[in-house]
């Protein structure tokens, strides 16, 4: 199979994209967070083959990605009033919300659980798409179970080339991680992944903390101990250990630092990433897709500060790095 690019610049774009969609094809769409791997939410053996293609565990479940919130009632019940308000400020946007599902929606996309997770993606074309489409579609990130996300058609072309029948270049991700995942299924709302919308503006409109749970037992995307990783081994460091590091010669052996403040002199072999949360975010998977290939034995990430607005990239970090 020869996977087609097509630039949503081209006039003819999404009528290719939503005819291969309405074929039962998969098809790379750009969100504001990373590039989906798109199948028409009605088609069940589209969604099947989602899973095949990305290797991913077939009770991991799917997000659902919708136009708009008018025929949400169709995916979920007992929806919170709550909901609404969360849209009317983060929909479209980088926000998904678990509700219970409707009793008619597939398993195959809620991976047998009783709860759907959904969203509304910000990005011109593929939501275009969607609205085209007539349907909803699901959208896991477009690359292989487990490793970096993609946040460009190259990305995902490099990745699934040849296993999927086209890509729509968009361009770069805005955003550049995942989503923010809360669960409105419970009376108190809970964090069940940190994402592309701060927590702190999520309970400046819920006018009430935000519960982070110690651990998951709510099956949800991106909720592995291990996710988002690069080939090569990647270990997370502290400023002392990254001068500890150059005390005893680390200089000497192939490896790099991923950092977020310049230490000035240090005689290592480093990448300087912005101490901005936002402008880290968007770059985090392309430069470690680059640092994977540049050939080095271990890539040593240093750990942000454990404050609110650094919380999601840590826990992309911490799920990219290679547990002993």
């Amino acid at each position: 199979m020869k996977t087609l690019l097509l630039k949503a610049t081209d006039s003819d774009c999404i009528d290719q994209a939503v005819k291969l969609l309405k074929d039962g094809k998969l098809v790379g769409l750009p969100t504001e967070t990373v590039y989906g791997l798109a199948a028409d939410a009605n088609h069940i053996s589209a969604i099947q083959e989602i899973f095949k293609v990305k290797k991913r565990p077939p009770n991991h479940p799917l997000i659902l990605h919708l136009p708009d919130l008018l025929d949400l009632g169709q995916w979920a019940i007992n929806i919170p009033d709550i909901m609404y308000e969360l849209a009317k400020h983060f929909m479209p946007g980088s926000l998904s919300v678990l509700l219970h599902k409707n009793p008619s929606v597939s398993n195959e996309i809620t991976g047998g659980s009783n709860k759907i997770c959904i969203r509304i993606p910000q990005h011109e074309t593929t939501l275009k798409i969607i609205k085209r489409l007539g349907n909803p579609i699901v959208a896991p990130s477009a690359n292989l179970f487990g490793r970096i996300s993609p946040t460009s058609a190259d990305h995902v072309m490099s990745d699934l080339f040849g296993e999927i029948d086209a890509v729509v270049d968009g361009g770069e991700c805005r955003v550049g991680i995942e989503s923010t995942i809360i669960d409105l299924t419970t009376p108190n709302a809970k964090l069940l992944r940190p994402g592309g919308v701060n927590l702190i503006a999520l309970e400046k409109i819920l006018k009430t903390k935000i519960m982070i749970p110690e651990s998951l037992s709510t099956k949800i995307s991106g909720n592995l101990v291990n996710h988002y990783q690069p080939i090569t081994k990647l270990t997370p460091v502290d400023k002392k250990d990254i001068l500890i590091h150059e005390l005893i010669g680390a200089t000497q052996t192939n490896v790099i630092f991923l950092l977020f403040e310049d230490m000035g002199g240090l005689q290592i072999n480093k990448y300087l990433m912005p101490y901005d949360t936002d402008k880290y975010a968007q770059l985090f998977y392309g430069v470690l897709r680059v640092l994977d290939k540049a050939g080095f034995e271990e890539i040593f990430i240093q750990m942000p500060p454990k404050k609110p607005e650094w919380l999601a990239i840590n826990d992309r970090i911490v799920k990219a790095s290679h547990k002993n």
